[in-house]
């Protein structure tokens, strides 16, 4: 079974208008509501995929009550600490179908108590499931260091962790030598304090982040496809024959399908090309719900792979 960690889910408000005219009432032609964030999106693909997968993190207000009963719709278990602040939000303005404005909520702020009844829920759970994935940005009032918590406790009940986090948290989480971790050339060069130019040049620090003691290192190239390296060996994965030029970021998207590979145990490359897949049919959708095994297969009959001689 998997365990994610929802540090700082976001409630979505999607408003569809007509016409919007300023200081005049405006009848709403649809409302939707839809639960995000990294986390978030890698609990619901692995639960859709039939994947054991629990979630826990902090929720708070109408909006954290609206997540914890969209989660139980959806059929995925959670143990949440419940905090006073209210969880984020995001207001979406459609006019006329097109996106006219996209107002973002200030995140919740975590007390020293609610940190430390996370801390003592994590340490309580994590004995019960193979692999965890932490991912995703942090609310306020959670040291930049909680990744590196985390993976800690993990290590200390031989779990695997998988890594996808940005600036201090992601150092400080590589640091605690994470199973896995996840970074595109932003995060390296973050990390190497270098502007990278050459994939020669990325290959380099992402070997540099497995001498740290990581087992597997990914990185994501977006529509060029991802780098793959563990201790013995490396892989590029390239998609040459489909045009992938209004591929999204990555949402969780990738470390889905690593996780999925990892806990059905099938072997690496077809781990690797799951990984590569999940990201880009998820990446070409705003709807997560309406990919299937069939759209991944389709994906994975595109990749194409070489080895990395190091």
């Amino acid at each position: 079974m998997i365990l994610t960690t929802i540090l700082e889910p976001i409630l979505e408000q999607q408003y569809y208008v007509k016409k919007l005219y300023p200081k005049t009432e405006t009848k709403a032609e649809k409302v939707q509501y839809n639960i995000n964030g990294k986390s978030v999106n890698i609990a619901r693909i692995l639960n859709r995929f039939s994947s054991g997968v629990f979630t826990t993190g902090f929720l708070g207000g109408l909006k954290g009550t609206y997540i914890f009963n969209e989660l139980r719709r959806l059929k995925i278990f959670n143990d949440f600490i419940h905090i006073k602040d209210e969880t984020k939000g995001k207001l979406f303005l459609f006019e006329d179908d097109e996106i006219l404005s996209i107002i973002r909520e200030d995140g919740p702020r975590i007390t020293r108590e609610d940190l430390a009844s996370f801390y003592d829920l994590f340490s309580n759970i994590v004995g019960n499931f193979e692999l965890v994935c932490g991912a995703g940005e942090i609310p306020s009032g959670v040291p930049k260091e909680i990744y590196y918590d985390l993976i800690n406790i993990s290590r200390t009940k031989n779990k695997k962790f998988i890594l996808d986090a940005k600036g201090s948290e992601l150092i400080n989480g590589i640091e605690a030598n994470p199973f896995m971790v996840n970074l595109d050339i932003e995060d390296l060069q973050n990390i190497s304090k270098l502007k990278l130019n050459f994939e020669n040049e990325m290959i380099k620090i992402g070997k540099g982040v497995l001498d740290m003691g990581i087992e597997l290192v990914v990185i994501d190239l977006d529509e060029k496809g991802t780098i793959v390296l563990d201790k013995d060996r490396g892989y590029r994965l390239k998609i040459p024959e489909i045009d992938l030029t209004n591929l999204k970021k990555d949402n969780g998207y990738l470390v889905a399908g690593y996780t999925f590979g990892i806990d059905k145990r099938y072997d690496f490359e077809t781990t690797i090309k799951l990984g590569q897949s999940f990201r880009l049919a998820y990446g070409q959708v705003d709807n997560i719900d309406i990919i299937d095994m069939a759209d991944i297969k389709k994906m994975m009959s595109y990749i194409k792979i070489s080895p990395i001689y190091y």
